[in-house]
């Protein structure tokens, strides 16, 4: 998982909000108090438990032998903090990967340009509907974002952690950003979400997998603000000073459908994740790492914590059309969170919410032509009320942001809403008459 830098600036404001003066940490979450206390001793509104675990069966780092040796120390106590917070052991002692922060931009921009196959097709899609302007190269905005916004990331096909570090040492955000992959480490380790989560990507089950990496990233922002709450006022000083003096020119100026689906793993996750904490602490949590992928999960029930278990998306097939020249390039879920950031863009937050709010399941097909785009969304909502909502939302979104010279129609049909957007007329009205518009 990448470890992004906007997500350190949200835990700082998110702590700021939660430290006392005084120098004792209590923390509001959820609405709920909360005290820390020892490390290993967790106290909730319900129940104070106290996590015993069993003793570790190694004392030393594999890799970081070249490292001086208060700092092959640090590290050391970074990974025994990390598995007391957590509550679990590592299996293994993790790899962890120590670079220079050129070296860990030049990865990352690596690892970018190797998943930049799907780019041209999305970067049309994205024109189509709005949100990104035409001309606008996707992969170089996104390896210029990713270049800038990374701090740390665990790399799942490997096991390793990748950190970079200061002539000088650890920063206090750096600190932070080691705990924070360290939790992914030692979450995949007992859980093995890795595969899990490939397995959902592989298989274009897309709002799925925003959902298991809500989960994953929310767990180890959790993670990363308990140990935030154990620093001492001063290292609290420094860790904001740092955080909020991080260059964020690319975020600033990617738009904001992408600023929200990046920071929304960190935000609704962790938010996800304080929920079930304050209620039975892990308990849910590590179960949510083999049950998810089964309920299945959903964008929306990461939006909604109460709604996990109970509300779940409704199927919705098709038979999608074959187009002359085309190739379907995905077919999926778009998602109560695609159609937020989707209508947030154009129309505004409290619309984008309210109109996805109601948001029972849907079907998305993509086309490309090596040029233009085609989309196809068929949604259902968990009310009549609910999808005449997103046919009105819908409608505006196609008269605000799709241009003129382009294809769209909104209606629903039967029960169901039909979203076609396309930039050939001929394209569009064969997809309508696909679906019997």
């Amino acid at each position: 998982m990448t470890r992004r830098v906007l997500s350190a600036v949200a835990l700082a404001l998110l702590l700021a909000a939660c430290t006392g003066v005084s120098g004792e940490t209590s923390t509001t979450l959820a609405g709920q108090e909360t005290t820390s206390t020892a490390v290993a001793t967790t106290s909730t509104s319900e129940a104070t438990t106290t996590t015993t675990l069993p003793e570790p069966t190694w004392d030393e780092l594999p890799g970081v032998e070249s490292l001086p040796q208060e700092l092959q120390d640090e590290l050391l106590a970074l990974v025994r903090t990390t598995e007391e917070l957590r509550g679990l052991r590592f299996q293994e002692a993790p790899i962890i990967s120590v670079v220079t922060e050129e070296e860990l931009e030049a990865r990352v921009r690596q690892q970018i340009e190797e998943e930049s196959d799907d780019f041209p097709a999305d970067e049309a899609l994205y024109e189509l509907l709005g949100l990104l302007d035409d001309g606008v190269d996707l992969a170089s905005l996104l390896t210029d974002l990713y270049g800038e916004q990374v701090a740390g990331y665990y790399d799942g096909e490997t096991g390793e952690l990748v950190v970079p570090m200061r002539v000088e040492g650890f920063s206090v955000v750096q600190r932070a950003t080691m705990v924070h992959e360290l939790t992914h480490s030692l979450t995949d380790q007992q859980h093995d979400f890795h595969a899990v989560y490939t397995a959902m990507l592989d298989g274009d089950r897309l709002d799925e997998a925003s959902a298991y990496q809500a989960l994953i990233e929310g767990d180890a922002s959790m993670v990363e603000l308990l140990y935030l709450q154990s620093l001492t006022q001063r290292e609290l000083g420094e860790f904001f000073a740092e955080a909020l003096d991080i260059d964020t020119t690319a975020l600033d100026a990617a738009p904001a459908f992408i600023q929200d689906s990046l920071i929304f793993p960190y935000d609704a996750g962790l938010a996800w994740v304080q929920h079930h904490y304050l209620e039975d602490l892990w308990e849910t949590v590590d179960a949510a790492y083999s049950e998810m992928p089964g309920l299945p999960g959903s964008t929306e029930q990461i939006i909604t914590p109460a709604d996990y278990r109970r509300d779940l998306p409704q199927v919705v097939e098709i038979d999608p059309p074959s187009i002359p020249g085309y190739v379907l390039e995905r077919e999926s879920v778009w998602g109560e969170f695609g159609l937020r950031v989707m209508l947030d863009q154009a129309l505004g937050e409290d619309v984008g919410v309210e109109a996805a709010d109601g948001w029972g399941g849907d079907y998305y097909a993509q086309w490309f032509d090596g040029e233009n785009a085609a989309l196809l969304i068929i949604a259902q909502g968990d009310t009549d009320r609910d999808t005449e909502e997103l046919r009105s939302a819908m409608l505006d979104f196609a008269r605000t942001a799709v241009a003129e010279e382009y294809w769209v129609w909104v209606e629903v049909l039967e029960d169901r809403l039909a979203f076609i957007a396309a930039h050939e007329t001929e394209v569009g009205e064969s997809i309508l008459a696909s679906v019997g518009g």
